[in-house]
């Protein structure tokens, strides 16, 4: 029999041992957080240095990263962090930093690489001297394929997991990068289109004519305001040009409109949609605003053939220009500063007659569009520009090439009103119409929140708040008549407005009230998606609040997207996560 100081000395020595173990483990888990820690650093100075343009940084970051997350991968892989996920409590933690190590290594290797290749020639993305180099685009599309095909493969592997069991903080870092990851992958997504189809869209096998669309916020329409300025531009070979321009009020009323609005949408805007170029982006649907402008554009200039549209708005423009520099326009600096209030307010107050306005907001087109082409000197800052103003809703791109368009559509620069209820993510739109006729909308001040608050049987239930502010004083009342509205729409100084909310394809809209008391809004089907619409008036300095609640479709079950008339306030809504 084993005396009692031998089992002592074996249970010391076993107690030794797992001390040992522990410590290693406990040092196998603390280097492996310090690699991670490290490749987190490192991937957050590669991402600077790519937004400010620096190859050798970029070069030095991403080698970095490369190492500390080989050796994170290469700490993860072993016998001792298998034991680790084996262990309860702690196991599905080490199997999370085990995903993380592989999927940050793996992205380091396969993703970021490419992306390397693509950076140092995005520029060419951009016009230069008028024209833009077609062939070359066509060499970007290897690179942004593979990098595109590592975050997705990167996003099923992240999205697969389940981090609900895992520590505070570990959880909250897997969900940032779990975002991370997403959201590079869409903006690689959106590249990969854009190489794919910019060859064809910019004429290298045929020329082809758009419609560059102005909208100006201070009169409001649902995709961000009224089509003021318009441009044919035609694209052969990459070469671009100005061919013509137009305003939209030149258009007037359509007596014999080209296209008829269907019954929903005569229920929502009665004729004005189809009968007025001015109208025909009171609808959110960008392929439908689109249609109905080439269709009254090609009636009034038979001989032009419209492939497609383009828009963007004042508040993009200001974007643009804080890239590209200021504009000089009958002598006034235009700039990223001021460039919205001199086109949204002040030129109506320094320009009495419409025909002028009008002639100066065509000089300004032809202007930004000529700095545009001539090529950025900054192009990293304006692809920025762009990219910023693209997922504000500020842009918008349809081509009537079927091809073309099924490849853009689910985009955000697509401008979708969606009406299939299989899609998974739900859509909600909240949209505002100005009827005042006017250029109050530069005064029109809004911020929307929606929630999601339950999910049953893969039905979620949202709730919504908007809150509306006219930011315009007494003295707005004496405002010159072209600001203030067509006499008796509203009292002067006062503005009109249609708020339309737009629930899910297949969902409901219930509940609506105003300033906490109920609202019977008009309700209309419109393709499977339901909306309620309703009419405010805003007085000066007044605020009213909005508020609603909205079921999906069943089984959207994905996190919702919600889009909201882009205003002159620069900024988009927050995200809404989903509730299932």
């Amino acid at each position: 029999m084993l005396s009692s100081r031998k089992i002592r000395a074996a249970l010391g020595g076993v107690a030794l041992l797992l001390l040992v173990a522990v410590a290693w483990c406990a040092w196998q888990a603390w280097q492996v957080s310090h690699d991670l820690e490290d490749a987190v650093d490192h991937a957050n100075a590669f991402r600077a240095a790519v937004e400010a343009g620096d190859p050798s940084v970029i070069e030095d970051e991403l080698a970095a990263l490369q190492q500390a997350s080989a050796a994170a991968q290469d700490g993860t892989s072993g016998a001792t962090w298998s034991f680790l996920t084996a262990l309860p409590v702690l196991g599905d933690d080490a199997r999370g930093v085990r995903l993380v190590s592989d999927v940050v290594h793996d992205l380091s290797q396969d993703g970021l690489e490419p992306l390397v290749a693509v950076d140092e020639r995005m520029d060419e993305l951009l016009p230069r001297n008028g024209s833009v180099p077609v062939e070359a685009i066509a060499e970007l599309e290897e690179p942004v394929a593979r990098a595109e095909q590592a975050l997705a493969d990167a996003e099923a592997r992240l999205a697969d997991e389940d981090s609900s069991g895992y520590v505070g903080r570990l959880a909250d870092r897997f969900d940032e990068l779990e975002h991370e990851v997403a959201a590079a992958r869409e903006a690689m997504a959106s590249a990969r289109i854009a190489v794919d189809l910019l060859p064809g869209m910019l004429g290298q096998d045929e020329p082809r004519n758009y419609l560059l669309v102005f909208q100006n916020n201070a009169e409001i329409r649902a995709t961000g305001g009224l089509p003021g300025a318009v441009s044919l531009v035609s694209a052969d070979r990459g070469a671009l040009a100005i061919t013509r321009q137009a305003t939209g009020a030149q258009f007037g009323r359509a007596t014999d409109a080209p296209l008829a609005p269907t019954d929903p949408e005569r229920r929502l805007y009665a004729n004005v949609l189809t009968d007025y170029f001015l109208s025909s982006n009171m609808t959110p649907d960008v392929p439908r605003a689109a249609e109905l402008w080439a269709a009254r554009w090609e009636q009034e200039f038979p001989d032009d053939q419209v492939d497609g549209v383009l828009t963007l708005d004042t508040v993009a423009l200001s974007y643009v220009l804080g890239a590209t520099g200021p504009l000089e326009i009958d002598g006034v600096e235009l700039n990223a500063d001021n460039v919205v209030d001199e086109l949204l307010h002040n030129v109506y107050l320094r320009i009495e007659d419409p025909a002028e306005q009008d002639a100066f907001f065509a000089a300004v087109a032809t202007a930004a569009f000529d700095r545009f082409t001539a090529g950025a000197t900054n192009p990293t800052g304006l692809i920025k520009a762009l990219a910023r103003a693209t997922s504000e809703g500020r842009v918008n791109v349809h081509s009537f090439d079927d091809a073309e368009q099924a490849e853009l559509g689910g985009t955000t620069i697509a401008g979708e009103l969606v009406t299939d209820v299989d899609n998974s993510s739900p859509q909600i739109d909240v949209t505002v119409n100005d009827n005042t006729a006017a250029k109050m909308s530069y005064f029109l001040r809004y911020e929307t929140d929606v929630n999601a608050t339950y999910c049953t049987d893969g039905v979620q239930g949202f709730a919504g708040k908007m809150r509306l502010t006219s930011t315009a004083t007494e003295e707005a009342k004496q405002l010159p008549g072209y600001i203030t509205g067509t006499e008796g729409l509203a009292p002067k100084g006062s503005q009109w407005v249609t708020v339309r909310l737009y629930g899910p394809a297949g969902g409901t809209v219930d509940d609506v009230t105003l300033n906490n008391r109920p609202l019977k809004p008009l309700r209309v089907d419109q393709d499977g998606r339901p909306v309620a619409q309703y009419y405010i008036e805003l007085a000066p300095g007044q605020t009213v609040d909005v508020a609603w609640t909205m079921t999906s479709g069943p089984g959207q079950t994905a996190d919702p997207h919600v889009r909201v008339t882009p205003s002159i306030a620069a900024g988009e809504p927050a995200p809404t996560q989903g509730a299932c």
